[in-house]
């Protein structure tokens, strides 16, 4: 049907979209929200982040169908990488977050790679 939401008129059948990029930036949502700090995620403060406020894999029944595989890919692929290799920006990395399926550095991210010993 269709509905009226903070003075918006939203006909029925209208598309209605959630955007991650925005929600995961937002002022009333997050302290310091452009600020890089992956320890907020940790487990000791995952209790302290709300069901909705970070969707990484989207939420409700079209949530990511590969949401848990993708997950334990990445900590996989990342402890085989890290435990290799070691990654360090260049005088050239200046990552700029682009949104797009998926939030990418625009241009790339330059880094140095070489074997651990």
């Amino acid at each position: 049907q269709p509905e009226t939401w903070n003075g918006l008129y939203i006909p029925r059948y209208a598309a209605v979209l959630v955007m991650p990029w925005v929600v995961h930036r937002h002022r009333k949502l997050w302290d310091r929200p452009d600020a890089f700090m992956p320890e907020r995620f940790h487990p000791e403060n995952r209790e302290r982040i709300d069901r909705f406020q970070y969707l990484p894999f989207g939420a409700g029944p079209r949530v990511c169908i590969g949401a848990s595989f993708a997950m334990q890919e990445a900590i996989i692929a990342l402890a085989i990488l890290l435990s290799r290799f070691r990654f360090d920006v260049t005088s050239q990395t200046r990552p700029w977050p682009v949104q797009k399926l998926t939030t990418q550095p625009q241009g790339g991210l330059p880094m140095q790679i070489s074997r651990r010993a």
